[in-house]
């Protein structure tokens, strides 16, 4: 079944124009309702990144009769593809975890990359009132949405990432901060 939900989820895929003078991963932290898509689809698109989305391919898996077990194991097929071709990625995902960390790592030893860590952190209020007003969708109810924020918030606590940049979705002028993070990412990874 991954062998088909890859090849699904692939289809959906942007793949830029062109690739990057030095590859790297986007690698976004943040909470559930925090803003991680609103800041890295765009962010993605300035910086020709193919954005590979956790959200995405659970729901591929959950629309094929499938549980979410073999999500890391997805992304991770399809970021390996991409940078043997060449490509920089962003995960679309909470890279907070230390699996994820694993991964990224290898990654970046596999392929001499660099990893730029975001940080999207806007305040509590904002993702609690995000998340209780969501309607009901296949991603579950605002409740368990509350929930997974609750149950997930510890591994924010701490947090010791080189960030490059720390992102308030609840502010007006996100479309600033895009902007700056991008010319910041492109000085740091020389692209």
């Amino acid at each position: 079944m991954a062998d088909k939900i890859t090849s699904l989820y692939e289809k959906q895929l942007i793949v830029p124009g062109h690739k990057p003078t030095h590859q790297f991963i986007l690698c976004p932290v943040g909470l559930v309702g925090s803003g991680k898509t609103t800041v890295v689809k765009p962010l993605s698109e300035k910086l020709s990144l193919i954005r590979i989305s956790g959200d995405e391919i659970r729901k591929l898996l959950k629309e094929n009769g499938c549980g979410y077990d073999e999500v890391q194991e997805i992304a991770t097929i399809v970021t390996r593809k991409y940078l043997d071709q060449g490509y920089s990625v962003c995960s679309d995902n909470d890279c907070v975890t230390e699996k994820t960390r694993k991964i990224m790592n290898e990654l970046q030893t596999k392929y001499g990359l660099q990893l730029v860590w975001i940080h999207i952190n806007p305040p509590e209020e904002f993702i609690l009132n995000k998340l209780r007003n969501l309607k009901p969708n296949w991603l579950g109810t605002a409740e368990q949405m509350v929930e997974n924020y609750y149950q997930r918030k510890p591994l924010h606590q701490n947090l010791h990432f080189p960030f490059t940049y720390t992102f308030d979705p609840s502010r007006e002028n996100l479309s600033q901060q895009i902007d700056e993070a991008a010319e910041i990412i492109r000085k740091t990874t020389n692209n």
